[in-house]
């Protein structure tokens, strides 16, 4: 008989309320000039839009540059995109000894003229990396707020 090793799935959330449109936050995520300009941890870091299929299924692949010319580099793939409401993909750091795709879920409603997004980040494999994705999306999070304002 087989037996499955149970993994537990680590995940965070992130809160924010952006003075701006659902759609101003939505087109944020989906158009590749604007991710050049907020989708980093810090203003120091660039970022790099390789690939970008928006739609179900399509692909996407960027590069966030620090300062010092070293690369973190992810790739993934569309699973939901509806449109001023929902995206969904998934996330896979590039050199990643494990092959684990995690999941980036990112709801936004609109709340007397704000957005309130709701950014979930899923199926991570440990706490180390909670903390790491949290730090980084505190980060983009912050910058995307500046981009939409």
């Amino acid at each position: 008989m087989d037996t499955a090793t149970a993994v537990e799935n680590f995940s965070l959330t992130i809160n924010r309320n952006f003075k701006a449109s659902k759609q101003a936050v939505y087109d944020a995520w989906t158009n590749e000039e604007a991710l050049k300009t907020w989708f980093a941890p810090t203003s120091e870091m660039k970022t790099e839009v390789h690939e970008m299929d928006l739609r179900v299924g399509g692909k996407y692949h960027l590069s966030m540059i620090e300062p010092d010319g070293s690369a973190h580099v992810i790739h993934g793939e569309y699973v939901a995109l509806n449109p001023y409401d929902q995206i969904v993909f998934t996330w896979e750091w590039e050199g990643d000894e494990v092959e684990v795709n995690s999941l980036v879920t990112i709801d936004l409603s609109e709340n007397n003229g704000t957005t309130d997004m709701v950014l979930v980040h899923d199926k991570l494999d440990s706490q180390n990396l909670v903390d790491m994705h949290n730090e980084g999306w505190t980060g983009c999070v912050a910058q995307l707020e500046a981009f939409v304002s």
